[in-house]
């Protein structure tokens, strides 16, 4: 995804090497800061990952935008 499409507090998938290749399950990640930055957009942005979805912890922490995969719409 291109980080001008990225929208705080929304949920992504992403692909950060947790996920086994292969397993059905998704990676979802909340986004907490505005990718945009100054005039541009980060490449770095802060998001609530949840790593407990493939058996990992959940934390926060840095995600690079090219591992955003796509926008989840059914999140509560």
């Amino acid at each position: 995804m291109k980080a001008e499409d990225l929208k705080k507090n929304e949920w992504y998938e992403i692909d950060n090497g947790l996920k086994v290749p292969g397993d059905p399950r998704v990676v979802r990640a909340k986004l907490i800061e505005s990718p945009r930055q100054g005039r541009g957009y980060k490449e770095i942005v802060l998001m609530d990952v949840k790593g407990s979805d493939v058996g990992f912890f959940d934390e926060i922490g840095s995600v690079y935008v090219k591992e955003i995969v796509r926008r989840i719409d059914d999140q509560a």
